[in-house]
């Protein structure tokens, strides 16, 4: 008989699925703008998936998505959620952090995610792009206008790995509505320790 915990978890990973993030989200957005707190959205890709696949085997690219589960799931705090969303994608929900604190964490991810052999034994480097969003501060918005914002920010890290000298495999930046970065209430619990 199939544990109920087990329908909102991804089989590859072990991390939350789509369906479970996306509730949350949900949840923590319309709790964010009632009271007024930050909320802070990444959303991770994975490098090159595709090549791993195809140069080392479809069993490499598992253990590369693995590896940076793994590293994930031991930056993340207790009250931030991670899953993977389909892919190579994931996502962290963190609830009670503004921008600058929630780019700051994704950097300390992307370091620690460079050193996948460290999480994961044997696994040799694997690099990933982030798109950071962060509530409004103003105006009306919910879960699905910071998903869209955090994901243009994705793909425009992905699109400064083509242009030399330009390079932002995390983004925090434009295109955006206006971020809350000093949201009332906030309490900037995002942190960059690596645990």
């Amino acid at each position: 008989m199939t544990n109920t915990t087990e329908l909102f978890l991804d089989g590859l990973t072990g991390l939350y699925n789509r369906a479970y993030f996306m509730d949350r989200l949900s949840e923590a957005a319309d709790a964010a703008q009632d009271k007024r707190h930050a909320l802070a959205l990444l959303l991770i890709d994975l490098d090159n998936l595709f090549l791993i696949n195809h140069e080392r085997g479809r069993p490499a690219g598992d253990l590369a998505l693995q590896a940076l589960a793994d590293a994930l799931r031991r930056s993340a705090h207790d009250h931030q959620t991670v899953a993977r969303l389909a892919g190579d994608q994931f996502a962290m929900l963190l609830p009670g952090t503004a921008l600058a604190t929630a780019t700051q964490f994704a950097r300390a991810i992307r370091s620690l995610v460079g050193r996948a052999h460290e999480v994961r034994p044997g696994f040799g480097a694997i690099d990933v792009c982030i798109g950071v969003a962060a509530r409004p501060l103003r105006g009306s918005w919910d879960a699905t206008d910071l998903l869209q914002l955090a994901d243009l920010r994705l793909d425009s890290a992905k699109r400064s790995r083509h242009r030399p000298g330009h390079e932002q495999p995390v983004w925090a930046g434009p295109p955006d509505m206006l971020d809350g970065d000093d949201a009332e209430g906030a309490e900037d619990e995002g942190g960059s320790d690596e645990r």
